[in-house]
């Protein structure tokens, strides 16, 4: 009799291409969770617990924590000092890769240049917020693109020009990725807005300010999230109402519309 398979594989190519995207997840959900946890350490800096006298498992946990610090400090610094041009090419991606750009087929490396680049810029924002609690993922972001490239493949860019950029798939887009769970925040109960509607909202915003924009160097993207992140929070009453409404597409393209012009010139 053959063996059975413990997992199954994956039934498409898309699911194969995610996995990695899955993992990577997990592990930013296990990083959370293990920063958010708080010892109880005395002034020495060792591990206490109802000063009870120390135990070699007290002593050894408190001597790894310790070397975990080190090595927490030289992984930061490599990350600052080598990682530090990947995190450039992906805010340089982020003006190129959306949907707004009416620029047809779109090119093999649009998917993995969607997905990473609107990952460095939600980070970006969630600082923007003082949002340090977030989780952000990159799996869902890439769900959401195989939605929107499945739902605009029909759609006829024979009438539009090259250059015309498209508010209401931009719009579209930022609603979808709002739905998809890429940003989980613990706190969001019931608040209108909640604050991953708000940062969806500035990356939709800082996406179409790029779009009409003919500078897309890594100091303008960083401009535009910022500009976008203070601009929403001026119109938190409308992006709750926009949200809340019947056509939430529409009137946030039409938010767009009204918004990006001036910002851009600005």
């Amino acid at each position: 009799m053959p063996k059975q398979q413990r997992f199954s594989l994956p039934p498409t190519i898309d699911d194969l291409s995610a996995a990695p995207l899955v993992v990577k997840d997990a592990l930013r959900g296990i990083r959370l969770k293990l920063r958010n946890l708080a010892p109880n350490i005395d002034e020495t800096g060792l591990f206490v617990q109802n000063h009870l006298p120390l135990s070699p498992l007290a002593i050894a946990t408190t001597l790894f924590n310790e070397t975990r610090k080190i090595t927490l400090l030289g992984e930061d610094i490599a990350r600052d000092v080598l990682l530090r041009h990947r995190d450039e090419a992906r805010l340089t991606a982020f003006a190129g890769s959306g949907f707004g750009s009416n620029v047809s087929p779109l090119p093999e490396h649009q998917r993995h240049d969607y997905v990473s680049s609107r990952y460095a810029a939600l980070k970006i924002l969630a600082g923007q917020f003082k949002a340090d609690e977030l989780l952000i993922l990159e799996q869902p972001i890439d769900m959401a693109y195989l939605t929107l490239l499945g739902r605009f493949s029909d759609v006829s860019l024979a009438s539009s020009s090259k250059n015309t950029i498209n508010f209401d798939k931009i719009a579209i887009s930022t609603i979808e990725l709002e739905k998809s769970g890429a940003v989980n925040s613990p706190n969001s109960g019931t608040q209108a807005p909640r604050l991953g509607q708000l940062i969806f909202a500035a990356l939709g915003l800082a996406e179409t300010i790029l779009a009409l924009s003919t500078n897309h160097s890594v100091e303008s993207t960083l401009a535009a999230l910022n500009l976008a992140a203070d601009v929403i929070v001026l119109r938190k009453p409308s992006i709750a109402a926009i949200f809340d409404g019947l056509d939430p597409e529409a009137q946030l393209s039409a938010e767009y519309r009204l918004l990006a012009p001036p910002l851009t010139e600005a």
